[in-house]
C-alpha cells in the first residue's frame, strides 16, 4: 500500500501526519506554493521540506502551480512533480473502460476509400 499526505505546510497536523505516517508521497499546500519565485521565506522553507522528502525517501508534489515562475522556482528547489493550471486544467479521467466504448474511425484524411466500380 502506498500512502499520500495532502496539503502540507496547511498547518501543524500536518507535519506531524507526516512523521508518523511515513507517506510515499507528500502534496505542498498551494499556499506554499503561490508566488514561491517572490519569496524568499517560501523557499526556505520548501527547501527545508525537500531535504526532508530527500531523506524520509518521499515524493513531494507541488500543487496550485499557476505561473512559469513558480514552476521554474519549483524545480530549482528540488521538486520534481507538480500540478496546477500552469500545466493543465483538470479533465475527466481515461480509463480503460471509456476508452473501449470509444469507437476506433481513423480520422478523415487517413481512411482509405474505394472509388466505385474498383
Amino acid at each position: 500500500m502506498r500512502v499520500a499526505v495532502d496539503d502540507a505546510g496547511a498547518g501543524f497536523a500536518s507535519f506531524r501526519h507526516i512523521l508518523e505516517l511515513r507517506p510515499d508521497f507528500v502534496k505542498l499546500d498551494i499556499g506554499l506554493v503561490h508566488q514561491i519565485d517572490h519569496d524568499d521565506v517560501r523557499q526556505a522553507l520548501v527547501a527545508g521540506i525537500v531535504y526532508f522528502a530527500r531523506k524520509s525517501g518521499c515524493r513531494l508534489i507541488a500543487e496550485g502551480v499557476e505561473t512559469r515562475g513558480e514552476l521554474d522556482q519549483l524545480r530549482v528547489l528540488g521538486v520534481q512533480l507538480a500540478q496546477g493550471y500552469f500545466l493543465g486544467r483538470p479533465a475527466p479521467v481515461v480509463t480503460r473502460q471509456t476508452v473501449a466504448a470509444v469507437p476506433a474511425v481513423a480520422p478523415r484524411e487517413a481512411r482509405v476509400t474505394r472509388s466505385p466500380g474498383r
